[in-house]
């Protein structure tokens, strides 16, 4: 779903009319090659076009993505350097996780960028072919415990699983791996019967038959899995989880430049052949005002940290 997208005018700028006049950078805390990296490539070739500047991607991975976000976040605020803002910022918001920054104070939001679904995966031996037959089997056997994998502990993908044991009444137990790589393949040699993990890249595998989807966290079916159900169909009501990534500037940044970044981001993710391509790979475009972008960080931070509290999770190493 587009949400609050438009084929907004890029203002002009009052005291700002010579940016940009140089190339921008466009700072990913990831690895090159991967989708997340892969979707800013498409959308800043968009914004290169609009903003009549080269958009330079520039990785900068490590630390759960803390070396990127606080490159940003040092930066000068002057419209020239802006953020991928991961979704791990909310996840280390959320525990209460040191970090060198404060993301209400050193970064200012311009934009929602793409949310990417959440979904509940099951190994094709496992005793259970759907959710319905998931929740049958739990209340056969109260009290049995029914492992899920994530990527680990304190990812949103495990707090999602806590979630949805919480408000299902189900007994979960989670399993953590050192990411979702490690997870995928214990689930499919059929170790863990259970995947809490997100669309990209665990998709491709149900779509090759090696995993069974049993429902996505969407309000509406995805294109990449359209014969798998929302998790409103599958029968686990109100569990719905998108991951949120965003565009950030550091603190300090001209209003105006804001304004004109995020009305060329909104014009790039409203392009039919940009959204396109998010779309096929699994992305859903978002778009919107740097306040409606804010919230959905402040409301994220609040969901989890009440998850994280009632399920007594002790915060990531």
């Amino acid at each position: 779903m587009l949400l609050g997208v438009g084929a907004v005018a890029i203002p002009s700028l009052s005291h700002a009319q010579a940016w940009p006049d140089r190339p921008l950078r466009f700072v990913v805390p990831y690895v090159p090659g991967g989708s997340t990296d892969t979707s800013s490539r498409i959308v800043a070739e968009k914004l290169a076009v609009l903003l009549g500047q080269p958009v330079v991607i520039e990785n900068k991975a490590g630390g759960g993505t803390i070396i990127g976000t606080e490159l940003v976040a040092r930066a000068k605020p002057d419209g020239y350097t802006m953020l991928l803002t991961p979704a791990a910022l909310i996840a280390n918001a959320a525990f209460g996780v040191k970090v060198p920054y404060d993301i209400d104070r050193d970064l200012v939001p311009v934009v929602g960028f793409v949310d990417l679904a959440v979904l509940l995966a099951a190994a094709n031996d496992a005793p259970f072919k759907s959710v319905a037959e998931l929740l049958a089997q739990a209340r056969a056997q109260p009290g049995r415990a029914i492992p899920y994998a994530s990527a680990g502990v304190g990812s949103l993908t495990h707090l999602w699983g806590e979630f949805v044991k919480a408000k299902m009444k189900l007994p979960l137990e989670h399993v953590g791996y050192k990411g979702s790589a490690d997870a995928l393949k214990d689930v499919i040699a059929g170790h863990v019967p259970l995947f809490s993990d997100v669309l990209v890249p665990t998709a491709t595998s149900i779509r090759a038959g090696k995993l069974r989807g049993l429902a996505v966290a969407t309000r509406e079916r995805v294109a990449l899995l359209p014969d798998v159900p929302t998790v409103g169909e599958a029968g686990l009501p109100g569990t719905e989880c998108t991951i949120p990534f965003g565009v950030s500037v550091p603190a300090g940044t001209p209003p105006e430049v804001v304004s004109r970044l995020n009305a060329a981001f909104n014009e790039a993710l409203a392009d039919t052949t940009v959204r396109a391509r998010l779309v096929d790979l699994g992305f859903l475009p978002v778009g919107g005002t740097p306040e409606a972008y804010a919230r959905v960080i402040a409301a994220e931070v609040a969901r989890w940290r009440e998850v994280i509290r009632e399920a007594n999770i002790p915060a990531p190493n």
